[in-house]
């Protein structure tokens, strides 16, 4: 584990302690190595954490670890902790190991969700590709510029998310002729918080995806005080990358081609992988969501009875 890094902020933080956790319950770490890595986390975390945030296991197992080193301190220097004696850095040790039987359990939790949030995903798409003869798949995803990333907290992140779903709900702009949607939120050690997410147009409304996917993102800077990033799937080269092997799976897609629709179907799922559990979100505001879709069942939207009838749904 490399904490000579960083530039600081919430996502690379937690996801540091998170995989310090983590060696401490799995890995060999020698105490100077274990004071070392607990003194420069324990420092950081002093400027990130908040009692208004719902963390993962392994970081509440921090903050109890936290909680221990404020009564060992007792007012010293943070750098006392490099001083720490064998029976206090054990009993840290034991705070921090609890979390073995834990990570299992939360692993597996967030396994379970994704299949879950799989499975709502595509019972949303078989819907909305049995409904039209043809739709448009547009795949951008967005986040934040590195160097501004020590400004952003995820209730940042849920505000500009709030403001984005709102103008999709609302069909503003770029999203006029919006027949559907599925969005994702994740957290990496180099993209730090970010969202995935895919557009549905009606064709005969829309053309031209890249251009799309390009509005989208302008709106996305917008929304961040202009320290946004994106990354346009619908773009000729990368579309081209996957039209030599038949895989393409967005831009147009007939509904009644079988291969054209496995493969729109296989690129949203990127959106739901229970293999990504490094990307799952370490801190959430209470009631937060990191998935979701548009509903297929609207007033504007016709013959859905008979389009459900098809489905089986």
């Amino acid at each position: 584990m490399n904490l000579t890094t960083p530039i600081w902020n919430e996502s690379n933080l937690c996801i540091a302690i998170e995989d310090f956790v983590y060696s401490v319950c799995f890995e060999q770490m020698s105490e100077q190595q274990f004071k070392q890595s607990l003194s420069i986390l324990y420092e950081a975390f002093q400027h990130f954490y908040s009692v208004q945030l719902q963390y993962t296991v392994s970081i509440q197992y921090f903050i109890q670890c936290k909680q221990w080193i404020d009564h060992f301190l007792n007012g010293q220097p943070i750098s006392e902790i490099l001083n720490f004696n064998t029976q206090q850095v054990q009993t840290l040790c034991c705070v921090l190991s609890q979390y073995r039987n834990d990570y299992w359990n939360e692993h597996a939790r967030f396994i379970q969700q994704e299949q879950q949030n799989r499975n709502s995903l595509h019972q949303y798409l078989t819907k909305l590709i049995t409904h039209y003869s043809e739709l448009l798949f547009v795949r951008i995803d967005l986040g934040y510029l590195e160097e501004q990333q020590v400004y952003i907290g995820i209730q940042d992140v849920q505000q500009h998310m709030d403001i984005l779903r709102s103008r999709i709900a609302n069909q503003d702009g770029c999203f006029m002729g919006l027949q559907g949607y599925a969005w994702a939120l994740e957290q990496g050690v180099d993209k730090g918080y970010h969202c995935h997410l895919l557009l549905i147009y009606d064709p005969s409304k829309r053309q031209n995806d890249w251009y799309l996917a390009d509005q989208v993102w302008q709106m996305w800077n917008s929304i961040t005080g202009n320290i946004g990033v994106h990354f346009n799937c619908n773009t000729t080269e990368h579309k081209q990358k996957f039209m030599r092997n038949d895989r393409l799976g967005v831009g147009p897609i007939r509904c009644n081609h079988p291969v054209e629709v496995s493969n729109a179907l296989n690129a949203a799922m990127y959106l739901v992988n229970p293999e990504k559990y490094a990307q799952h979100l370490r801190a959430k505001i209470p009631y937060m969501r990191s998935f979701g879709t548009g509903q297929f069942e609207v007033n504007w939207r016709r013959g859905i009875a008979q389009t459900l009838q098809q489905c089986g749904f």
